[in-house]
C-alpha cells in the first residue's frame, strides 16, 4: 500500500514537472512575442520622428540634446533586445533581427558623431532604411505560432 502511494505521488509530481515545463515555454514564446513586437514598435516610432528631431536639433541646442538623447536611449534598447531569451522556434527570426542591430548600433554611432561635428544627424548612418527592414521583419513575428 506504501509503494502504492509513493508511486501515485511520484507520478503526480513528474506530471507537475513536465506541465511547469511547458509553462515555462509559453511563457518565454509570450513573452519574446512581446517585447519583439515592442522593440519593433520602438523603432517604428524612432523612425516616423527621427527625420522632425534632426531638422529641430540644427537650430535648437535643447533639441539636439534630446535627440542625442533618444539615440542613447535606442542604443539601450538594441543592446537589451540582443539579450533576451529566445524560443527555438523564433532563432532564425532573432538572428535576422541581430543582423539589422549591428548595423543600427553602427549608424547610430554615427549620428551621435554627426551631431557632435555639426552635421546633420542622419547623413550616411543607413539608419532609415535598416529601422524599414527590421519592421519588414514584424510581418513574419506577426505570422509565428510555436
Amino acid at each position: 500500500m506504501r509503494a502504492k502511494g509513493l508511486a501515485v505521488i511520484l507520478a503526480v509530481t513528474l506530471l507537475l514537472a513536465q506541465g511547469c515545463g511547458m509553462l515555462d515555454g509559453i511563457g518565454q514564446t509570450v513573452n519574446f512575442a512581446t517585447e519583439t513586437t515592442t522593440y519593433m514598435n520602438e523603432l517604428k516610432t524612432f523612425g516616423e520622428d527621427m527625420n522632425g528631431l534632426a531638422e529641430k536639433a540644427v537650430a535648437d541646442i535643447d533639441a539636439r540634446t534630446d535627440l542625442k538623447a533618444r539615440i542613447v536611449e535606442l542604443k539601450d534598447q538594441v543592446v537589451a533586445y540582443g539579450n533576451l531569451t529566445v524560443p527555438d522556434y523564433a532563432k532564425d527570426l532573432h538572428a535576422s533581427i541581430a543582423q539589422y542591430n549591428d548595423t543600427l548600433q553602427q549608424g547610430l554611432d554615427q549620428a551621435l558623431t554627426n551631431i557632435e561635428q555639426g552635421r546633420a544627424a542622419f547623413d550616411a548612418t543607413g539608419i532609415p532604411d535598416t529601422i524599414g527592414k527590421v519592421n519588414e521583419l514584424l510581418t513574419q513575428l506577426n505570422g509565428l505560432a510555436p
